[in-house]
């Protein structure tokens, strides 16, 4: 792979940045912060300036790319955007380096973990969050669809769809048409939301900022409490369609305007079974609200972490293992996937019926294709390395001051990319008591996280070997 692979995407990828930071400015000063809207223009500035310069130096340049090719890139691509997105939360003051870092990683990759509450900062800032998670989800549909869908050929954990044009040989061929049909997709499932919650009484900042979070599952407020409490019921409603939305895989729809038997697909399927549990087990521990119930079920499995009725979760356990499947494969959730575990699913089921007749030979299909023996010990491997990472994570934050259950909770937060899950684990937890030393291991388990832990290592190898 040639350097200019890499430098191309990135060059593009950091003048987008500059122009939503320019963006940011317009709304600080829409939003009466004007003394902060230069802060955020010297943001853009900054990208804008060598994102510009590299797009000039490649123009006519040509290159071809594999998956893994792209996996390097994806990598690159999250270290440094992150990186110029922490410059407002620093510039502005309320928040010193390390921690504006934090802030940017935890909203690129939709964690959604939070130091500062959202009524201690400016509204510029709140939407600062609110569109860099944003972006962030749309930043890993196109990872999914562009990269891990190549990399996945044999396996069917990601539903294949006219969507998903790429070619594994040369990732960017087609990398730009999905980019852009990914982009109405996810832009009008954001709008038809703004437009419920506005209908609902909301005003049009705290519809944006809500829109934005849901879609992307990152899980930021307007305003700190339960939902349920600050906008109503209503509202808290189309922020739960929202967080669906996110959850499920992108594309599905772009597939059921031409396909309904679409909506019989075994991860919308997987996520409402893992809604009604989760809900059953929140009914069963704190009864009395069950609207309250399904709603926090909801806003676990997506790996959004809002709050109906705030404070602390019932039923941890429960909710920690749900918070590790996550939602569909293709979607802006965290976890290991809803498919995913349905493929191991079946694949019990073989080996019982196996252990029943040894004579007998069972396949595994599922979406209607059989599943190879290679691909299912690659979901096994991914399975096994996404809970060691939570393992060899919560002992390097043990050995930097966390007692090990915080270890534990913030590690499993960071890595299925459900920050608020820490924060409603336990009344007197949050990630404000983190020590600074633990948190470059909290922003590599997020980039771990999104990359989706295998696919990360793979990105690390391919940004160092040459073919």
């Amino acid at each position: 792979m040639t350097p200019v692979a890499f430098l191309r995407p990135l060059g593009a990828l950091w003048v987008l940045f500059a122009g939503v930071a320019l963006f940011a400015a317009f709304v600080a000063a829409a939003v009466g912060e004007p003394h902060l809207a230069p802060l955020f223009g010297t943001t853009a500035l900054i990208a804008f300036v060598p994102g510009i310069f590299i797009l000039t130096a490649t123009r006519g340049l040509k290159s071809r790319a594999s998956a893994l090719d792209a996996l390097g890139l994806a990598l690159l691509s999250w270290i440094t955007a992150p990186a110029m997105a922490a410059l407002p939360f620093w510039l502005t003051g309320y928040f010193d380096p390390i921690d504006a870092v934090f802030e940017a990683y935890s909203a690129v990759t939709t964690t959604g973990a939070t130091l500062l509450p959202a009524d201690d900062l400016p509204r510029s800032l709140i939407f600062w969050r609110a569109i860099l998670g944003w972006l962030g989800g749309y930043a890993t549909l196109l990872l999914a669809i562009g990269v891990f869908a190549a990399l996945d050929r044999d396996v069917p954990a990601i539903r294949k769809s006219a969507l998903l044009t790429l070619r594994s040989d040369n990732v960017f061929s087609h990398l730009p048409l999905a980019a852009k049909r990914v982009a109405i997709i996810y832009s009008v499932l954001t709008s038809l939301v703004w437009l419920g919650l506005l209908f609902a009484g909301n005003g049009l900042f705290n519809a944006t900022v809500l829109s934005m979070s849901a879609i992307s599952t990152s899980g930021y407020t307007p305003t700190d409490g339960g939902l349920l409490e600050s906008i109503g019921p209503i509202s808290t409603i189309w922020v739960m369609v929202g967080c669906l939305v996110g959850a499920l895989n992108i594309a599905l729809f772009w597939d059921v305007l031409r396909d309904r038997s679409v909506l019989r697909d075994p991860d919308i399927l997987g996520i409402f079974a893992l809604i009604v549990g989760l809900g059953g087990f929140f009914v069963l521990a704190r009864p009395g609200t069950p609207f309250s119930d399904v709603l926090d079920a909801t806003f676990i499995v997506t790996t959004s972490g809002f709050s109906a009725g705030g404070g602390v979760i019932p039923a941890l356990a429960a909710s920690i293992f749900v918070a590790l499947i996550g939602g569909a494969a293709a979607s802006t959730t965290g976890g290991i996937k809803v498919s995913r575990i349905l493929l191991l699913w079946k694949r019990m089921g073989a080996e019982l019926a196996v252990l029943s007749d040894p004579r007998s030979v069972v396949p595994v299909s599922f979406r209607g294709r059989r599943v190879r023996e290679s691909a299912l010990v690659g979901i096994w491997a991914y399975v096994l390395a996404f809970v060691a990472a939570i393992g060899v994570g919560t002992i390097a934050l043990a050995s930097v001051g966390l007692d090990f259950e915080t270890a534990f909770l913030a590690m499993t937060a960071a890595l299925a990319n459900i920050g608020p899950l820490l924060d409603q684990s336990d009344a007197l937890t949050s990630w404000r008591q983190i020590p600074d030393e633990a948190k470059p291991i909290l922003i590599s388990a997020m980039i771990l996280g999104r990359l989706e832990v295998l696919a990360a290592i793979a990105a690390i190898w391919a940004l160092f070997k040459r073919k």
